[in-house]
C-alpha cells in the first residue's frame, strides 16, 4: 500500500469521481484507475459502488475512509513539522479571537509572529467564545482565544492572563458624579451588558448575586465596541475591561464608576484540541502569547 492510493482513494470518494480525482491530483484519470485496482486488490474488498455518475463508497470503503484519513492526517501533520524545522517559511496560522483580544491584546504579537514569520498566512476568526469552541470542534481553527473556564472535554487550556472589568458612563451621567455607587444603584439606573449565558455575563451575574442582586439589563449585546459606543450614548453603564476603554478614559469620553465591595475580573485564556498536535505555525504563536504575558500576569490597571 502507498501514501498515494491513499491520497487518491479519499480523493474519489470526497470527489465522487475518478476524473475529478485526477484533475485534483495533477494526474490521467487511467493513473488514479489503476492505483484504485491496485488498492482494492490488496484490500480483498470492492471499495466503491456506482449510483448514476457517482462513485460512492462500498461497506469496506467506508471502513477504510476512517483509517485513511488517519493516516493521511498524520503524514500531513509531520510534514508540517518537518517543515517547521526549516524556520516556519510557508502554511498558514489559522486563529480565533473575542473581539476585545483581537484588538486591544494580540495585535503586538501577531506584529511580531509577521516579522518573525513573513510567510505564513494569518487568518483570523472573530467571535465569542462560544463560537470560537464551536470552530475548533470543526476543526475551522486550532487556537482560540477565549474567556475561562470552557469545558474540559477535548480540550487543552492555558491560562494566560487575568483582566479588569470595569464600570463605565458617560462623563454626564448622573453616576458619574456620585461616590459609593452600589450594583442596587446600577440596576436601578440600567446596564447594557453581555448577553445572558455568556461567561462573561455570567461572571458579572455572580458578582451581582454575591450582593444580593439580580443584574436586569437593558440592553444586552454580544460587541464590546458596540457597548461602550451606547454608553457614550448616555444609554446606560456598561462594564467592560479596562484596555477596551482606555483610549475613551484617556480622552474624557467615559469615565469610571467606583463600585466599593465589587469587582470585576474575568481569565483568558489559549485553547486547542487535545487529540491532534498543534501545527508548528500555531505552537510557536501559543509560545509567542505566552511568553507576551509570562512577566504581565494581569491586564488590572492597564
Amino acid at each position: 500500500m502507498e501514501i498515494r492510493q491513499l491520497r487518491y482513494f479519499l480523493s474519489t470518494a470526497r470527489l465522487g469521481s475518478v476524473v475529478a480525482a485526477a484533475a485534483e491530483h495533477y494526474v490521467t484519470q487511467p493513473a488514479i484507475s489503476l492505483q484504485l485496482k491496485k488498492l482494492e486488490e490488496e484490500m480483498g474488498q470492492k471499495l466503491f459502488v456506482r449510483r448514476g455518475r457517482r462513485l460512492v463508497l462500498s461497506e469496506a470503503g467506508a471502513m477504510l475512509a476512517v483509517r485513511a484519513e488517519e493516516v493521511v492526517r498524520g503524514l500531513e501533520r509531520m510534514e508540517a513539522e518537518m517543515r517547521g524545522l526549516r524556520g516556519l517559511e510557508s502554511g498558514t496560522l489559522r486563529v480565533g479571537n473575542t473581539d476585545a483580544a483581537s484588538v486591544y491584546v494580540l495585535p503586538d504579537v501577531y506584529r511580531a509572529f509577521h516579522g518573525a514569520h513573513p510567510g505564513v498566512r494569518i487568518e483570523i476568526m472573530v467571535g465569542d467564545t462560544q463560537r470560537l469552541l464551536d470552530a475548533l470542534a470543526a476543526r475551522r481553527i486550532e487556537l482560540a482565544t477565549v474567556t475561562l473556564p470552557v469545558p474540559h472535554r477535548g480540550l487543552s487550556i492555558r491560562p494566560i492572563y487575568r483582566e479588569e472589568l470595569v464600570v463605565v458612563v458617560r462623563p454626564d451621567d448622573p453616576l458619574a458624579a456620585r461616590r459609593g455607587v452600589t450594583l442596587k444603584d446600577l440596576v436601578g439606573h440600567g446596564v447594557i451588558a453581555y448577553p445572558a449565558g455568556s461567561i462573561t455575563r455570567r461572571m458579572i451575574d455572580d458578582a451581582f448575586s454575591a450582593h444580593g442582586e439580580t443584574l436586569r439589563a437593558r440592553m444586552e449585546i454580544s460587541s464590546p465596541e458596540a457597548m461602550k459606543q451606547l454608553a457614550q450614548a448616555g444609554l446606560g453603564a456598561s462594564i467592560l475591561p479596562r484596555p477596551v476603554v482606555a483610549a475613551e478614559l484617556e480622552r474624557g469620553t467615559l469615565k469610571t464608576v467606583s463600585v466599593p465591595g465589587a469587582h470585576f475580573e474575568r481569565e483568558i485564556g489559549m485553547v486547542h484540541r487535545e487529540d491532534e498536535a498543534l501545527s508548528p505555525a500555531a505552537a510557536v504563536f501559543l509560545e509567542m502569547v505566552a511568553a507576551r504575558f509570562r512577566d504581565v500576569g494581569s491586564q488590572k490597571g492597564r
